[in-house]
């Protein structure tokens, strides 16, 4: 078979675009593709490189601002008990009403009150008492001193009948719990 010169140049030009239509298909187009998911990989893996750089450089301060915030949490752990912690507060609220002669006669916790999305728990107290007026001022401002928060909502003082310095006190009062889930 003998082919003409213009058939072996449409061959030879079917060939090559054969050849470079499979080239191009089966080989360029897979590659270029796999290389473009490359360099967006090293473009991603860049990003969280520089973004850890930045971390890293500040890592100094976020160590301090850790340090703060811890010897802040232990401060609030300090003025707010944890639940197992309220006997030890109830106890600490009967001797200083000891100290300041106060003859309660409703000594009443009640309980502990949720806030929503709060770390803390109110912990409601009905407190009845009879004292001297002036035993009485000494007694709420030890409670403003208190080691523990303690918030005074309700105060009605009553003279007794036969003795003006003696007074009745009903109050209601409040000290404050960490949550559970927060210690």
């Amino acid at each position: 078979m003998k082919l003409s010169k213009k058939a072996k140049i449409i061959i030879f030009i079917l060939f090559i675009a054969i050849f470079f239509y499979f080239n191009y298909s089966f080989i360029y187009q897979p590659r270029k593709n796999r290389i473009d998911q490359l360099d967006q990989q090293i473009s991603t893996l860049n990003n969280k490189i520089e973004e850890g750089r930045k971390i890293a450089a500040r890592l100094d301060d976020l160590k301090k601002e850790y340090a703060e915030l811890t010897e802040r949490l232990e401060f609030v752990e300090v003025l707010l008990p944890k639940e197992k912690d309220i006997p030890d507060f109830l106890v600490l609220l009967q001797e200083t009403m000891d100290e300041f002669n106060i003859d309660f006669s409703n000594f009443s916790p009640q309980n502990l009150v949720q806030e929503k999305d709060a770390i803390y728990a109110r912990l409601p107290i009905n407190l009845t008492y009879t004292a001297n007026y002036f035993e009485t001022i000494k007694f709420l401002d030890r409670l403003e001193n208190f080691p523990r928060i303690v918030d005074v909502k309700d105060l009605k003082l009553n003279p007794e009948a036969d003795d003006k310095e003696t007074v009745n006190v009903n109050m209601n009062m409040f000290t404050y719990v960490l949550r559970k889930g927060t210690q």
